[in-house]
């Protein structure tokens, strides 16, 4: 009996440790010398970026911010906009953005995995600048990510561009937590 108790009491120290190792699945990532953390608790996101871009404004992250008043905040930046996704997926958001721009433009799109769950990559809008559209629908709510000017590296060149790596560093660490 007594052997018994000493296994159940080991068998509960043991689960007991195990779950304190694993991190709780509405942690952010943590920044690193190389990465700064951006946490939206209203927006439900967190997210890590390069130690050497800004993120001043919320929502924003900015590659070499321009000081002066002007149209462009930087050389390149993302833009998180948050909304209600109104019960919609993310392919079915991408979709309607794709159809209601109509025929004649070179739009290409790509499902990836954010987070652990279903992200949608949009290339080819128009609009003033080239740009890199994320569509992520989590907790009814919609992600959507604007990578600008989206003009990625030539391919075989070996040199990611600042943004691209930003972007990389974004999707790789975006965290979504659920609404209180």
């Amino acid at each position: 009996m007594k052997t018994k108790l000493i296994l159940v009491l080991i068998l509960m120290f043991t689960v007991m440790m195990q779950a304190a190792c694993v991190p709780s699945a509405n942690a952010c990532p943590s920044a690193t010398s190389d990465t700064k953390l951006l946490t939206n608790t209203e927006d439900g996101y967190c997210l890590l970026y390069p130690a050497e871009d800004f993120s001043d404004m919320p929502g924003w992250v900015v590659i070499n911010p321009i000081s002066s008043p002007g149209d462009e905040p930087g050389d390149a930046w993302v833009t998180i906009q948050v909304q209600d996704a109104a019960g919609k997926s993310a392919t079915q958001i991408a979709d309607q953005i794709i159809t209601s721009t109509g025929p004649g433009f070179n739009i290409t799109r790509a499902e990836v995995q954010v987070d652990g769950g279903q992200a949608i990559v949009v290339d080819g809008l128009p609009g003033q600048d080239s740009n890199r559209m994320v569509l992520i629908v989590r907790n009814d709510r919609l992600y959507t990510l604007i990578f600008m000017p989206w003009y990625p590296a030539a391919a075989g060149s070996g040199q990611i561009t600042p943004l691209e790596h930003l972007y990389e560093t974004v999707m790789q660490s975006i965290h979504f937590q659920a609404r209180a």
